[in-house]
């Protein structure tokens, strides 16, 4: 569990020169924010669409940094990396480790939001509405 608070020691001969190899845990987490969005992405409709009429800014910070957007307010929704076309209604900002979290399932939103650990901008009930979602989507993650 401390594996990731370990320091260098400088003052070893090489000390720095094996930094990344050591570190594997970087290596897992590339793409699990893409997937997590393609999973978003195969998963949107019409209907949920109309039921939610939001679009959302994520600021995700940490060891998968990016901006993201879902889109359910046009069409049959969409998801993306990057700013979203529209002006979003709620701008979630949080740790990439938590924004996992929060959508498998382990993380509730309310209680991210409470502890600091998710900021939101915006409409609060159109953030509000991100957790059905999130709920129907941790079977599939």
């Amino acid at each position: 569990a401390n594996k990731d608070n370990l320091m260098l020691d400088f003052f070893l001969d090489g000390a720095h020169t094996n930094v990344h190899s050591a570190d594997k845990t970087n290596n897992e987490e590339t793409g699990q924010l893409a997937h997590l969005f393609n999973v978003i992405n195969a998963n949107l409709s019409s209907e949920l669409v109309d039921k939610t009429g939001a679009i959302y800014q994520f600021n995700v910070k940490g060891k998968e940094s990016g901006v993201w957007f879902l889109d359910l307010k046009n069409g049959k929704g969409a998801t993306g990396k990057g700013e979203p076309s529209q002006p979003a209604d709620a701008t979630l900002t949080m740790d990439s480790e938590n924004f996992f979290a929060m959508f498998s399932g382990k993380l509730k939103p309310v209680s991210a939001f409470m502890t600091g650990k998710l900021n939101i901008s915006g409409n609060m009930q159109k953030a509000m509405k991100l957790e059905k979602l999130m709920t129907s989507l941790k079977s599939k993650l």
